[in-house]
């Protein structure tokens, strides 16, 4: 059974009514028919049909709005007379005094049609539309409305009885209640209207329909226009104006001394010519000219664009972002602690001298901000700002963070990662240099750069850096403190205690385990953590995180390898597969072009033609392998065991098993600090560290192609399921040449090998 059917209602709309609807769309109604309304737009000779539902649908939106009667001469000519519309754009200064005369015209009206009604004795004044008539109204009515809270004030204690409207108390108390008045307070009641006044404010009152807004008077525009002082005279004080508005920052009055000194300089010069002098300006009107000029303007003229802008341009609270990722906010601030610029565990090494001539500086934080969420999606601690830092940190924000969390010894996952649809940094060169942008580009992130001095632009990474200041960085001894006067006459150099790895571990457990979990006053009340995983469950991310290879064509280094036969080597590693195989034996040994992944050394990819083409280690256990592990590793190895020449079988072997404890443990990553190298930087790496030393090629490396079928060993298409370890497998490789088999070019890998499926032959000659 349905529910009974909605009622639409239907209005009686005037011919000469306005009606606004959402969008500021002005139409008037030319008609009603049995279905709708026939209604035109303003200013135009087209009208068209517009049904009950339709139009109910529209007076549901906020901005709609019917002035009835808008289009009569009468309330035309109240709005010449007021410059107003309607009573809710009354001025709050002006609204007392409207009040009051409203009360009195509608006393006069009461008391008009009482008279009307029941008339009074001939020997007494009817109340009528006569002098004598509004006159009597005001004797009846006076006491009552002088009993009006608008009707009367208390006396200013001013000087000369002016009002003093900012320290006025209010007519009703908390409650609602009206306020009393002390005992013995004196009082200033208004002055009743007399005839002529209440005539005219009747007239008014009826040609705005009656409503207040038709009683304002508009006192603001009366008085003498003209002006005064000749255009000789106001050059000299605008000359005055210009000296006040400099960066010199010259007080009112030492303005106002050079304008009377070149004043009288000028009427010497016109005496001389016998000219009539010219005549002061009051300080009075010099000080009301300077002030009419806006206060952006003269704080723009005395402490240039930048101060004024961060003074009055307003700041926006609340963000139209709903969507994790929709804009993440990136910045930078110099940490107002002093650190020492070693790691902890080299202090120890170092000589009383040594540690004395260790630099004690300010290091930069660098930090993307979820705007959706209010999650930090990374941060990192660099010396300065440069585009490497900004390039790590825009890793950072795709990547899952939790390893560095959980090394640094937090307990609260950090795996808040996102592609964002736009990011908002500041105005330094790290997020404005050519990579950045390519590697923006390349992500398909729009840029939205905020002007230079417009913090309030980034208004939410801003904040979490006082945060930062005043939470965590106030729980050390070295601060450098917000200004001078907070440091005082405190030494942050000396008491500088802090040493780098410990100041980026400290600060990832307080993110991650405090800031992320503590009640966010800009989310009302809920933590950051739940905010990130409300919005995931309800909207989810706005993009897709790129995966592993697609990072590496966005973020590797290119560098350029001679291919040989045992594939690319890079950092003494191996990368081979079976296209390079082909191109090897098509154009020998040449020059290909190469990504490096310096946060994945499990693969590379290389071009071969038009194309890029993804290339394995072929020393397995090395997916997630960062450069950093893998240098570090091999120079420990080198320092151990003394030796520039080629690295013997158990230095190998003792190494490839650190690699492996290296990649299946990411938590060994443990600081925020930016590790970014380029191709010389890797080229200087592989002549000092990888000359002679090489890495055995594992000969029992399972497929981990990015490309291997899925499905290939899950869903049997026909024949038995035979499992390759129960027996030996039958060989598809083809028979070896006479020449191969007597110069063989490497031992040949076992049958059974998925990744090896292929060989290379020798040709004959």
């Amino acid at each position: 059974m349905s529910g009974p059917t909605p009622i639409v209602p239907r209005y009686q709309l005037g011919v000469a009514d306005r009606i606004v609807l959402g969008g500021g769309r002005i139409l008037t109604c030319k008609g009603i028919t049995p279905t709708g309304y026939v209604m035109q737009p303003f200013g135009t000779d087209i009208a068209d049909h517009v049904s009950f539902a339709e139009f109910e649908a529209e007076r549901q939106h906020p901005e709609f709005r019917q002035d009835t009667a808008y289009y009569t001469e009468a309330r035309a000519r109240a709005r010449a007379r007021t410059l107003l519309e309607s009573t809710d754009e009354i001025p709050v200064e002006e609204l007392p005094r409207v009040r009051f005369a409203e009360a009195c015209v509608l006393a006069f009206l009461r008391l008009e049609k009482l008279h009307r009604e029941d008339p009074p004795p001939r020997d007494k004044q009817r109340v009528n539309r006569t002098a004598p008539g509004f006159a009597e109204a005001m004797r009846l009515a006076g006491p009552d409305l002088l009993q009006l809270d608008y009707a009367r004030r208390e006396k200013s204690k001013r000087r000369g009885g002016a009002s003093d409207r900012s320290k006025q108390q209010p007519s009703v108390t908390k409650s609602g209640a009206p306020r009393k008045i002390r005992a013995g307070t004196e009082i200033v009641f208004r002055s009743l209207p007399g005839p002529r006044t209440l005539q005219t404010w009747l007239g008014a009152y009826e040609d705005a329909g009656c409503q207040a807004w038709g009683l304002r008077q508009c006192h603001c525009n009366s008085g003498n226009h003209l002006d005064r002082f000749e255009p000789d005279e106001y050059a000299l004080l605008l000359d005055a104006i210009d000296d006040y508005l400099s960066l010199k920052r010259h007080s009112y009055d030492q303005c106002y001394e050079r304008y009377i000194d070149a004043l009288a300089e000028k009427n010497k010069e016109r005496a001389e010519l016998g000219l009539q002098p010219l005549r002061q300006i009051g300080k009075s009107t010099y000080r009301a000219r300077i002030q009419r000029i806006s206060l952006f303007k003269r704080d723009a003229a005395r402490y240039e664009l930048d101060y004024a802008i961060r003074k009055h341009c307003a700041t926006k609270q609340r963000f139209d972002v709903t969507q994790i990722g929709e804009l993440v906010q990136i910045d930078g601030c110099q940490l107002s602690l002093i650190q020492l610029c070693v790691e902890s565990g080299v202090w120890a090494t170092l000589t009383p001298e040594q540690q004395a001539a260790v630099p004690r500086k300010r290091w930069y934080l660098l930090r993307a901000f979820d705007v959706a969420s209010r999650c930090i999606l990374g941060e990192l601690l660099t010396p300065s700002e440069s585009t490497k830092a900004a390039i790590t940190l825009l890793r950072m924000i795709i990547n899952d963070k939790t390893a560095l969390a959980t090394a640094m010894g937090a307990k609260t996952s950090w795996e808040y990662a996102c592609l964002p649809r736009a990011i908002s940094p500041d105005g330094a060169f790290a997020f404005r240099g050519e990579w950045t942008r390519q590697v923006l580009a390349d992500l398909r992130v729009q840029f939205d750069a905020s002007q230079i001095g417009q913090p309030n632009r980034r208004s939410h990474v801003e904040r979490s850096f006082g945060t930062t200041r005043t939470e965590f960085l106030s729980l050390f001894s070295g601060q450098t403190f917000a200004n001078v006067a907070d440091k005082g006459s405190y030494n942050a150099v000396e008491n500088a205690s802090l040493f780098i790895d410990e100041l980026a571990q400290a600060l990832v457990i307080y993110d991650v385990d405090v800031y992320h979990n503590s009640a966010h006053e800009g989310l009302n009340g809920e933590t950051p953590r739940n905010a990130w995983i409300r919005l995931m469950r309800e909207r989810g991310a706005v993009r897709v995180v790129p995966g592993a290879h697609q990072q590496r064509a966005i973020f590797g280094i290119h560098l350029k390898r001679t291919l040989t036969k045992t594939g690319i080597r890079v950092f003494g590693l191996h990368y081979q597969s079976e296209d390079l195989a082909r191109v090897l034996a098509s154009n020998g040994g040449i020059d290909l072009p190469v990504r490096l992944d310096v946060e994945d050394l499990g693969w590379i990819s290389v071009q071969l033609g038009k194309a890029w083409v993804t290339v394995p280690c072929a020393t397995a256990g090395l997916e997630g392998a960062t450069v950093r592990d893998w240098l570090s590793v091999v120079r420990d190895q080198r320092r151990r065991h003394k030796t520039a020449a080629a690295a013997s079988r158990p230095v190998i072997a003792e190494a490839l098993q650190k690699i492996r404890t290296i990649a299946a443990k990411a938590e060994r990553r443990f600081s925020i600090a930016p590790h970014t190298y380029n191709a010389d930087q890797i080229g200087r790496a592989e002549d000092e560290l990888f000359r002679g030393f090489a890495v055995p090629v594992e000969t029992h490396r399972p497929d981990r192609s990015s490309d291997a079928d899925p499905l290939a060993h899950g869903i049997p298409v026909t024949g038995p399921v035979t499992d390759p370890e129960l027996g030996p497998t039958k060989s598809k490789r083809p028979p070896k040449t006479r020449a191969a088999q007597e110069h063989p070019t490497e031992t040949p890998p076992p049958e059974n090998d998925a990744d090896d499926d292929w060989i290379m032959e020798t040709p004959d000659v």
